[in-house]
């Protein structure tokens, strides 16, 4: 039954959670070194050269442009310049709750490719690029929010070997080259399938490969058309394979992701969550990491099993959607406080999840 007699603090305590095994879906960086401010207690007398007759405002706007590469440099050869680096509000507020980006981008080998106002703007929204919903992790490649039903569901946000996409695209080595292209980092990924990846591996998004596609070839049609040429050299896996990557959408979902239909005749990503780490939003001076809902879990849990109430299942499940995706989707999907607290008054298992931890509690 939903929990609407319930306390916020009641929700926020028992029926709200991030739970481990979605957020080790994506890169985890244990304890490697974070992006942090320093100690400086006074402004250092050091020159920064013919930089220092610069009023304050225009050098933050000069150094906005730098990525967080660019940046570590300067600090590390100029006690002034680390000064005025760490007074820039987009680096403080990079900082100060998203410090985890920078050996993310570094390890990636994505260090210079966005700018700290890039990194900024994405801190400062919290809607997934793709569907709107809340988005609780940020896609390296792109520097934008995603929800995790639209890293799994949205081909434009699947990565793929640099040989997938001069095959699948039409697409040359010299093409690629000078494309954003990011360098695994090997460990345990994806949210249901759990993969192991050992070795390191160049990858490139499935949109960056499409677009650069149309670009050279003068049209989706025209890319279409040189993969049908090579039909008959290619397994039919391959080949459905290839048209799901160019059938990506280059526009966001005009529907939520989770009632979308199944794309039953394929795995999936096969790099699920190795281009994305959890990334906070921030609004004015308020961060937020995203909530999971406890009673979306044993929604899912109930219809597995088909122990959810027929009427219930009935009522709730879009029409034409596929139930599974959908109950499971739930299950997997953040929100931010206010849409949880709304969400909460209405989640069928509410009650009975908060129940059974008071009584766990007492």
């Amino acid at each position: 039954m939903p929990g609407s007699a319930f306390s916020k603090e009641d929700y926020l305590s028992h029926l709200s959670h991030r739970p481990k095994y979605i957020l080790r879906g994506v890169i985890t960086l244990g304890e490697s070194p974070k992006l942090s401010m320093s100690k400086i207690q006074r402004q250092p007398q050091l020159s920064f050269g013919l930089l220092d007759n610069l009023p304050l405002e225009l050098l933050h706007a000069i150094i906005s442009y730098l990525d967080l590469g660019s940046l570590s440099r300067i600090s590390q050869v100029s006690l002034r310049g680390r000064v005025i680096i760490e007074s820039l509000p987009a680096y403080r507020d990079l900082a100060t709750v998203a410090g985890h980006i920078a050996p993310a981008l570094s390890q990636t080998r994505l260090i210079g490719l966005h700018s700290v106002t890039t990194l900024q703007a994405a801190l400062r929204s919290d809607r997934c690029i793709s569907c709107g919903q809340y988005g609780a992790y940020l896609f390296l490649l792109s520097s934008e929010g995603c929800c995790l039903a639209c890293l799994t569901n949205n081909q434009s946000l699947w990565l793929i070997p640099l040989s997938v996409a001069r095959d699948c695209f039409d697409l040359t080595r010299q093409q690629l080259k000078d494309q954003p292209i990011m360098r695994s980092i090997p460990g345990t990924y994806a949210v249901r399938t759990s993969k192991y990846r050992a070795r390191p591996i160049r990858l490139i998004s499935v949109r960056i490969a499409k677009e650069l596609a149309i670009k050279v070839h003068g049209s989706a049609e025209a890319v279409a058309r040189n993969l049908a040429a090579k039909r008959l050299n290619m397994t039919l896996t391959k080949f459905r394979e290839a048209t799901l990557y160019q059938d990506a959408p280059l526009l966001p979902f005009s529907q939520d992701p989770l009632t979308l239909e199944s794309l039953s005749y394929y795995s999936g990503d096969s790099f699920e969550g190795m281009g994305a780490i959890t990334f906070p939003s921030m609004s004015g001076n308020d961060v937020e990491n995203g909530l999971w809902c406890r009673g979306c879990e044993r929604n899912f849990e109930l219809y597995d099993r088909q122990k959810l109430d027929r009427d219930v299942e009935k009522r709730l499940t879009p029409p034409g959607s596929d139930g599974r995706i959908f109950w499971r989707g739930l299950q997997y999907r953040a929100r931010s406080e206010a849409e949880f607290l709304e969400h909460a008054r209405h989640c069928y298992s509410a009650a009975e999840v908060i129940t059974r931890r008071y009584v766990r509690l007492t």
